[in-house]
């Protein structure tokens, strides 16, 4: 039984493009374009623990490009429609590259905010 809900994350896609989602890995979904340029959406999941509340991994990759902004606003709008989510940029030690044109998004299954409030007092 997965922590992510599939069909809520279809619902949230335009049907004409994106299709059915798939079970992915212990915990999550994947779901393929069924139209237009090729893209691929990977939702995975941890499990919220006591001292650590869980997070969603979401990556969204195409073919033979580098996904566009809009495609990563759209992969937030599905996987955290009113919450947070952070890219992250790591040390060079640490950096894992499997698709060379994918995009990752990271967030808590609540979605809440675990950094500042940046622009809280005006623009930094």
């Amino acid at each position: 039984m997965s922590t992510i809900d599939g069909l809520e994350l279809r619902k949230r896609l335009d049907r004409k493009i994106w299709g059915v989602p798939e079970t992915w890995g212990p915990d999550g979904w994947r779901i393929d374009t069924i139209r237009g340029p090729h893209g691929r959406i990977i939702v995975t999941a941890d499990a919220p623990k006591p001292e650590f509340e869980g997070w969603i991994h979401a990556s969204i990759s195409r073919k033979d490009e580098v996904p566009s902004y809009d495609d990563l606003v759209l992969l937030h709008k599905v996987v955290w429609p009113n919450g947070y989510a952070y890219q992250a940029f790591v040390p060079p030690s640490m950096h894992v590259n499997i698709h060379p044109y994918a995009l990752h998004l990271w967030g808590r299954h609540d979605g809440a905010a675990v950094l500042p409030e940046f622009g809280k007092y005006g623009t930094i």
